[in-house]
């Protein structure tokens, strides 16, 4: 009896608890989705085409954003690979989803996503309450990785 409750004590001054490792359903991740792009590939896109054209990929607070960063390329890239790997956490691709209806917020310390149209439908389908964003970059290529909750 005594080894039992010095576990117990130990385990409390550790701060673990039976009920500190249970899940909700509110807590369980509903989709997994990371995608990797080259830079140099999203620059030859952006270059080539105007304004207009990128609306069709892009989202009007995207292309501002990223226009105004000190590495445009870059951001365009994350917001790129972010879509990817949104539809990826969906498990739908992009096929029935378009590309404006993800949009990347991005700075450089912080990703935050906000889905739109059949995005936001399939993501509520799953029960899905937040997204966790994180982007990182080394040589010519971005990783996105994107946890939906």
């Amino acid at each position: 009896m005594k080894s039992e409750n010095k576990k117990n004590t130990n385990q409390k001054s550790k701060g673990i608890t039976p009920d500190s490792c249970l899940l909700t359903p509110d807590s369980l991740v509903k989709g997994i989705g990371i995608d990797i792009a080259p830079i140099s590939r999203i620059s030859a896109l952006i270059s080539r085409y105007d304004r207009e054209t990128l609306s069709l990929l892009f989202t009007a607070n995207e292309i501002d954003q990223c226009q105004s960063a000190s590495h445009p390329e870059r951001h365009y890239a994350v917001c790129f690979s972010t879509k990817e790997a949104v539809g990826k956490a969906l498990g739908t691709g992009l096929a029935d989803i378009g590309w404006n209806e993800v949009e990347a917020n991005v700075t450089d310390i912080r990703l935050t996503i906000s889905l739109y149209g059949e995005a936001h439908r399939q993501a509520s389908l799953l029960g899905v309450q937040e997204w966790l964003a994180t982007w990182c970059h080394w040589d010519d290529y971005v990783l996105v990785h994107v946890l939906a909750q």
